[in-house]
């Protein structure tokens, strides 16, 4: 037995080599260059732009994307690896987005960055990343409109510094251990009065730090900046931070963007519970949160469908022909969904109109046709069950 294990094992190994010749897993996610020029630079900065797998692909050529932002060359890597891992299984838990990174160390760029200690208040910079940098980004690749920041240490504070004099340059931030000691960049100061004047978009905050030795001497400045954020942040920004004591502060970033991602597109991916507080007041309340993420956070429709087919499926053993009226809503809201048209043919068929079912199904299955074989064999499944109901029932 153990001799058939080790044959077995030496024969996969054996196939490792032509597995990895079959997929180039470089090609995966194409990375190209863009400079940008801009008149506060003698010379274009030029950018590493990590696109998605599905970039170039003619099924989604009208598909756009979020995009990611970091300052440091060296990210690139690791929030390309990050990215390609956590989107490759259907775009779960991370929405497929462009990973923008500096392709190398620009003293032009750093001298301004630089200014941030002596003159907070010139926001060339900022200037700079919304009329030239991402203005380039948006005009070249097809942008979503949705940005994401993301920054460790310096590069962390100026996130923070971003989101308190451009917030409109970002949709959400991630920010690891940043350097808040001496009020860099007038953070701390400023932190109050201007956290209390954001609007009313939707934004999103994710800030941590540890107790490293690097870390310690902005922990005071960190926790200052939670307390602004506690007192004068509006319900309009999403925050949460985290003090890390487990993990050394070179891991933080790679920490950071897994906790981070997950958390800002939870409401995507995660139907809201039947007794979660705005299921409790029913449909139209799903609807309008819906209706809200939709158009103050993304910029694009949320399907609430998940959310309202948990609801009813929470009280169809109860009262099964409220249940019904809930199913036939989402099939009037999402009458392209082959899901929303499977969950009305078995709410029918709980209630014993097997036939009206069928007819349903049948729809289903017509339009899972655009989907993957998986999903088609368990429609026809589904049209078989019900055939099958309706078969013994005539009996």
């Amino acid at each position: 037995m153990i001799k058939k294990i080790i044959l077995g094992l030496y024969i996969i190994i054996a196939s490792l080599p032509n597995l990895v010749h079959a997929m180039d897993i470089t090609a995966l996610n194409k990375v190209e260059s863009l400079e940008v020029k801009s008149k506060i630079f003698k010379s274009n900065i030029e950018y590493n732009i990590t696109l998605p797998a599905s970039y170039y692909q003619d099924k989604h050529k009208d598909k756009k994307y979020f995009i990611i932002f970091d300052l440091h060359p060296r990210s690139q890597p690791f929030l390309g690896g990050l990215h390609d891992w956590m989107s490759h299984n259907g775009s779960w838990p991370w929405l497929e987005s462009i990973v923008v990174t500096p392709s190398d160390y620009n003293p032009e760029f750093a001298k301004l960055f630089d200014k941030l200690v002596s003159e907070p208040s010139n926001h060339s910079i900022l200037d700079y990343f919304e009329s030239d940098l991402l203005n380039a980004i948006d005009i070249k690749y097809r942008t979503n409109g949705f940005r994401i920041y993301n920054g460790f240490m310096s590069n962390g504070a100026f996130g923070l510094y971003t989101l308190l004099n451009r917030p409109q340059l970002f949709n959400a931030y991630i920010i690891s251990s940043p350097t808040l000691a001496d009020n860099f960049g007038a953070i701390s100061s400023d932190a109050d009065n201007k956290l209390s004047k954001l609007d009313d978009t939707l934004r999103f905050l994710y800030l941590s730090t540890g107790r490293h030795r690097y870390e310690n001497a902005h922990l005071t400045s960190f926790n200052s900046f939670e307390e602004a954020l506690k007192k004068s942040a509006p319900k309009s920004l999403d925050w949460q931070t985290n003090i890390d004591t487990k993990h050394n502060y070179m891991s933080r970033p790679i920490i950071s963007v897994i906790n981070a991602i997950e958390a800002l597109f939870d409401d995507i991916h995660t139907d809201l519970k039947p007794d979660s507080e705005i299921s409790k007041k029913g449909v139209d309340a799903i609807i309008k949160h819906y209706e809200m993420i939709s158009s103050k956070k993304y910029g694009f429709e949320v399907s609430a469908q998940g959310s309202l087919k948990s609801l009813a499926k929470s009280i169809s053993q109860d009262n099964p022909e409220k249940a019904l009226i809930i199913y036939k809503k989402v099939v009037s809201l999402y009458p392209q969904s082959a899901y929303a048209l499977s969950s009305l043919a078995k709410a029918y068929a709980d209630i014993g109109e097997v036939e009206t079912a069928v007819s349903f199904q049948h729809k289903a299955v017509e339009k899972s046709k655009t989907m993957i074989q998986w999903h088609q064999n368990k429609h026809l499944q589904y049209l078989n069950e019900f055939e099958q109901q309706l078969k013994e029932g005539s009996e």
